[in-house]
């Protein structure tokens, strides 16, 4: 699993926390050659609440911003509501466990969940997609989600995807399904 974003080829996910090496291990003599933005403890963990009887809530990172404002730092999955860059509030439901309470600033203007065709390379197509400002995040296999900063590329990456998906969800930057193609996997 991996997240791909505009601005950079690879970012930890919920599921894919950074693994410690010289560049994210403060103890390692090397750790001053990281980048400020990318240390271990810029990030915590955040659920959002799902309405889904198996699926009770998904995590995601968010950069601790003050007065219980966090920056989302990754692409969701299930959640079509907040994306990549969105600010949020959140609160301390129990001590160390941070919970989505309302999107107060709106980055993304699209998100998508969708399935690759088995022909299509994925790294290849996440490249792509990157060069056209859409953020990615690999679930499992050929299972992706993006979000859109603006609408010109999440109208380009509609195009890509009614191409190279076996289907596709577009959703509103308020969750709703805006669009669905193809025979749309549902767990």
């Amino acid at each position: 699993m991996f997240t791909a974003s505009p601005d950079a080829p690879r970012t930890p996910g919920p599921d894919h926390p950074p693994e410690e090496s010289p560049m994210t291990d403060p103890t390692d003599e090397r750790a001053d050659q990281r980048s400020p933005d990318c240390r271990p403890t810029d990030h915590v963990t955040l659920r959002i609440p799902l309405t889904h009887p198996e699926v009770p809530s998904e995590c995601v990172w968010a950069v601790p911003l003050g007065e219980d404002r966090y920056q989302i730092a990754n692409v969701p999955f299930l959640v079509h509501h907040v994306g990549l860059g969105d600010v949020v509030v959140a609160a301390e439901v129990t001590p160390g466990e941070l919970e989505l309470v309302e999107v107060i600033q709106r980055v993304h203007v699209a998100s998508f969940t969708y399935e690759l065709n088995r022909h299509i390379d994925a790294a290849d197509f996440v490249d792509r997609a990157r060069s056209i400002g859409i953020a990615t995040e690999g679930m499992a296999g050929r299972l992706f989600a993006s979000n859109a900063a603006d609408h010109d590329a999440a109208n380009r990456l509609e195009g890509m995807l009614t191409e190279d998906a076996e289907w596709f969800e577009r959703f509103t930057p308020d969750g709703e399904l805006l669009r669905s193609h193809g025979d749309v996997f549902d767990a």
